[in-house]
């Protein structure tokens, strides 16, 4: 279990639109799409935390790898009704997966293989409802729509939320409407909603990283006893998943140093030791880990 936590007891107008939703009508995976800063996440929380005093078992699902609320960016994460007042859930109870980027652009397969992963894994624990929140990605020029159209047909999902500015959600939503298998429910932007500069998420993922990182030290592997997905991208700088033997990820690390002979490498991680952990991915993501720098 990666321990993130950056929820927030948040103070928002909630618009009429959301009060009105009849939560008793809501089971299965519930997938929430829209494009950046149009409230998508922000009434998935909302939505969550009315389902979690409905239903004994309720999941978050936070598919947002660049801006997620729950977990560390480059990871989908998983936790069940305990986020939603507040608590801490239990090891058992939370799972991360890695992605390895900031941004479902050519991560697009680890993406939705992720997201199925956890939501069998919800399934397995019990839930009645599951509340997927997902990217900000819906442009069809840069894939976000083929992205959209391939989760719903994986997951299944018996209602999607889609928060609609304009005609930028169009190419998803027109066959989904006349499709029996999901019911769309459209939702206006709320007009509270702030947009968010680059840079400012740029920011936000730093501060994510330097918490994340802070009580860091340094472990040895020996590549030899572990299986070690993308061992071509072992380089300094690099960000890699220490993951158990089901492919979830236990903890994050940075490369620090990697001998191709020895077949042996120092990381910088905050997780105590390797206890459990079978397999490393390394991704596309480069970092100090200090500063909390992306570097590119």
């Amino acid at each position: 279990m990666i321990n993130a936590d950056n929820e927030t007891r948040e103070t928002i107008r909630i618009p009429p639109e959301w009060e009105r939703i009849e939560v008793g009508c809501l089971t299965g995976t519930i997938m929430v799409i829209g494009a950046s800063d149009t409230g998508k996440s922000t009434f998935a929380r909302y939505l969550f935390r009315r389902l979690a005093k409905h239903y004994p078992r309720v999941g978050f699902l936070d598919c947002d790898v660049g801006q997620s609320s729950l977990g560390l960016p480059t990871t989908l994460t998983l936790a069940l009704t305990a986020s939603a007042t507040g608590d801490k859930p239990t090891e058992n109870e939370r799972l991360a997966y890695f992605v390895g980027a900031v941004s479902p652009r050519g991560h697009m397969l680890p993406v939705v293989v992720g997201a199925h992963k956890l939501q069998h894994r919800a399934q397995q624990w019990g839930v009645r409802a599951l509340v997927v929140d997902t990217t900000g990605l819906v442009d069809a020029a840069a894939g976000g729509g083929a992205l959209k159209q391939w989760k719903i047909e994986l997951l299944s999902p018996s209602t999607v939320f889609a928060f609609v500015r304009g005609m930028e959600l169009e190419h998803i939503l027109w066959p989904r409407r006349r499709d029996p298998r999901v019911r769309v429910i459209e939702l206006p932007v709320p007009k509270a909603v702030i947009e968010r500069s680059r840079e400012n998420r740029i920011f936000y993922r730093a501060e994510r990283w330097r918490n994340y990182f802070a009580p860091a030290a340094t472990l040895q592997l020996d590549l030899r006893r572990l299986a070690v997905f993308g061992l071509e991208a072992m380089t300094p700088g690099r960000l890699l998943a220490l993951q158990d033997a089901e492919g979830f990820a236990l903890g994050l690390g940075v490369v620090r140093r990697y001998d191709p002979h020895t077949q042996t490498a120092a990381i910088c991680t905050p997780l105590p030791s390797l206890e459990g952990v079978v397999s490393i991915r390394l991704g596309s993501l480069r970092l100090d880990p200090e500063t909390g720098q992306e570097i590119y």
